[in-house]
């Protein structure tokens, strides 16, 4: 009489080691094909320090301000959210630095200026998104932004 489970054998089919001799062939290509010197995957330069852009914001005819009678001045109607304390941010692919609006002047000019200083602007980036309160973002290259003093005209 015969068992009804053939007893195992201890060889394996080739095919198995074929897979097997394949399986591991293509994970130590992997490896190797990994191990290399990594790249980035932006083009922007890495971050390598950071800098201050300081400056002032304009609000640029007498409609779109207000004076306080102390010599201080706040943006009204569309421009209300130009005011003291209101943020300027400046945003890259390495960051965001945050300041604020200060010192609000209405001048003898017919305008009303603001001091900002934002500390903490990553350097080597491709382009610089600076934008006053609620005011839609403008774009700056690195050089526009170090040295003098940065003008912002709000219209």
């Amino acid at each position: 009489m015969q068992p009804l489970h053939p007893e195992p054998t201890s060889r394996r089919p080739v095919w198995m080691w074929a897979g097997a001799a394949a399986g591991l062939g293509l994970a130590l290509t992997m490896f190797l094909n990994n191990s290399g010197p990594r790249t980035r995957a932006a083009t922007s330069r890495p971050t390598t320090g950071t800098f201050v852009v300081s400056g002032a914001v304009m609000l640029g005819d007498g409609a779109s301000f207000t004076r306080d009678g102390h010599g201080g001045c706040a943006g009204t109607d569309a421009h209300a959210d130009v005011t003291d304390g209101a943020p300027v941010l400046i945003t890259t692919t390495g960051g965001l630095a945050v300041g604020r609006l200060t010192d609000p002047r209405a001048l003898t000019d017919g305008t009303c200026r603001f001091w900002f200083s934002v500390r903490g602007v990553p350097t080597g980036q491709d382009a610089y998104l600076v934008m006053v309160a609620d005011r839609d973002p403008r774009q700056y290259a690195e050089q526009e932004l170090t040295g003098a003093l940065v003008s912002l005209r709000v219209d």
